[in-house]
């Protein structure tokens, strides 16, 4: 996940790998095992990096490639997570300890042979939308199943209308893979090859994907093996036990300095359900002495609208809030996810029953974090931040034909400013929560019959307060194409601001048109022809604390910077300045 940074070093003394002994005794022999688990804990994180290392390499599509919208983890034979890597997103990476079970309840591991690749890109079993597609290889050791390792990555696309921004049921959003066998015993399934290939667009670079996911995973496995045969493990599973349990120990201590208690929140989204009432994302939140509970009920029920949230990718940002502002340095596995106990109504927008769609659950999912924020400020007001304009997640998807003749797909993703602390501004131009890379201008340009005319930073939009919000941005986009370019145009707070918190001033609003013509209300679709242009503006942040408690060096640095402007200033702070002298 995105918290995740350098593995901490492991508190409790662990047994000593198979086929190792030691002389010493007592605090020696503890003192070294410590550090024989510290060490085989570093590789696996770097093996999972360098599995990453190698879907980026190897990928086809600018999603996956330069934006890094993919997770990569390894497991041992139970299915159990052992570790992430470093650059993922919360949303696959949260939903990755749950998939290999799913896998494995079709492939029972005494089913799985040498050279197998399992793939499935059902949303109830992954990250919530079919263009998430998991695949996962059996790593053998000896003949004897050790382990797993597993990428997720988001393609460019999965078949069906391109975005769906109205889809009403999951089979209008594109192809669905069930848990099948990709790769048998290394012999590819060629009737599913054909079968993506004629269900999607620009074959040639969904398949590029796929087989840099397998590539990946090969990585990853011959890098298991050689740790393996280096330190004469017979098994990850005694391994895994011990880290799993030292990462759950570590965040139940953090939650342990919480003050205990419970509270609700309520967040109202401006989208509406199937009777036309706001959305509403109902949490009651219980710390306890080393867990938290969360428990949706009064959640709205699921739409007929492509943004509801399956449990995994629900999950996935429940944990999320409370890693990233109580242990933000904690290696991700599966213990991780064990202090967090969740309780979503089925049938809710954040649990729904097959087959509601939800190809932007994403619109929704982000405001779990904000809903818990909202819920933990009640508690423990020092940990949370002011809702964010960075979500939810705007995307922009493209498909035609290009100057060249040939059809092409792409996105373009960039995101508005991040809420204030309660000690610092909020961060511009961040993809917050959700930890992909904001698409490169000239990539975007090179991949699709484009010019970006203008990208920059939106000011006087980051809330006012005693620490501002982050900036929204704003991208115009113009179609150079001949032939006519279809669109998917997705955003969010286009009527609503991220609200500021504790007296704090809400952030810009967010905009979507074409042309100049009346601005989108909620995510649409359009059909653009040579010289259209598309504008984009990202939302900024809320602020925090009351603006009038602003420092003074602090307005006037924003305004010598550009980040404000004169009448922003005497609007929101009520202090008559001026730009310094350049």
């Amino acid at each position: 996940m995105s918290a995740q940074n350098t593995p901490a070093p492991p508190r409790p003394a662990a047994a000593l790998p198979e086929g190792r002994t030691a002389s010493a005794t007592g605090a020696a022999r503890d003192g070294l095992a410590a550090i024989q688990q510290q060490v085989l804990w570093s590789r696996l994180v770097a093996i999972a990096d360098e599995i990453a290392t190698t879907l980026v390499r190897t990928a086809f599509s600018l999603v996956v490639r330069d934006n890094h919208d993919y997770a990569c983890s390894i497991y041992d034979a139970r299915g159990q997570m052992l570790a992430q890597s470093m650059q993922c997103t919360p949303g696959q990476a949260g939903s990755t300890p749950m998939v290999l079970r799913d896998l494995l309840a079709v492939y029972p591991p005494e089913t799985l042979a040498e050279g197998d690749v399992l793939i499935s890109n059902d949303p109830w079993i992954g990250a919530g939308h079919a263009p998430d597609v998991f695949i996962a290889t059996p790593v053998f050791r000896n003949g004897v199943l050790v382990g797993f390792t597993c990428t997720c990555a988001h393609h460019a696309d999965m078949g069906g209308r391109l975005g769906a921004t109205d889809a009403r049921d999951v089979y209008e959003e594109g192809l669905i893979i069930p848990v099948t066998k990709l790769v048998s015993a290394g012999v590819e399934d060629e009737a599913l090859v054909r079968l993506i290939r004629r269900n999607v667009r620009m074959s040639e670079k969904i398949l590029g994907d796929i087989r840099a996911q397998m590539a990946a995973n090969r990585v990853g496995a011959a890098g298991i093996l050689r740790m393996m045969d280096e330190f004469d493990l017979t098994s990850l599973e005694p391994l895994a036990d011990r880290v799993t349990a030292h990462s759950e120990a570590a965040f139940r201590a953090a939650i342990g300095r919480l003050p205990q208690g419970e509270t609700v929140n309520e967040v109202f989204h401006e989208l509406t359900d199937d009777a036309g009432d706001p959305i509403r994302i109902r949490v009651a939140l219980k710390i306890l002495e080393d867990r938290v509970q969360l428990d949706f009920t009064g959640t709205s029920p699921q739409v007929a609208k492509p943004i509801n949230a399956v449990l995994n990718i629900t999950r996935a940002y429940c944990v999320f809030p409370f890693i990233a502002t109580l242990c933000p340095d904690l290696p991700m596995n599966a213990g991780a996810f064990r202090p967090v106990e969740i309780s979503v109504p089925e049938g809710s927008v954040l649990n729904p029953t097959y087959p509601a769609p939800g190809m932007y659950r994403s619109l929704l999912s982000y405001f779990t974090v904000e809903a818990i924020m909202g819920a933990l400020r009640k508690i423990a007001p020092d940990k949370v931040m002011a809702p964010s304009g960075t979500y939810p997640l705007w995307i922009q998807k493209f498909a035609g034909t290009g100057l060249d003749g040939r059809p092409f797909v792409t996105h373009y993703n960039a995101q508005g400013g991040q809420g204030a602390f309660r000690d610092r501004d909020g961060n511009t131009a961040v993809v917050f929560p959700g930890n992909i890379a904001s698409t490169s201008v000239e990539l975007f340009e090179h991949d699709g019959p484009f010019l970006v005319e203008r990208r920059m930073l939106v000011p006087d939009t980051g809330g006012a307060g005693r620490f501002r919000g982050g900036l929204g941005q704003e991208t115009v986009l113009r179609v150079l194409a001949d032939a006519p370019v279809r669109s998917a145009l997705s955003g969010g707070r286009l009527v609503e601001p991220a609200k500021g918190m504790e007296e704090g001033a809400p952030g810009g609003l967010g905009h979507i048109s074409v042309n100049d013509g009346a601005p989108f209300r909620t995510a649409g679709r359009a059909d653009l022809r040579q010289g259209d242009r598309v504008r984009l503006v990202q939302p900024g942040g809320g602020g925090f604390g009351p603006p009038s408690e602003r420092a003074p060096e602090a307005i006037q640095r924003d305004l010598d910077e550009g980040y404000v402007t004169p009448e922003g200033v005497a609007r929101d702070y009520g202090v008559p300045l001026v730009p310094a002298a350049e």
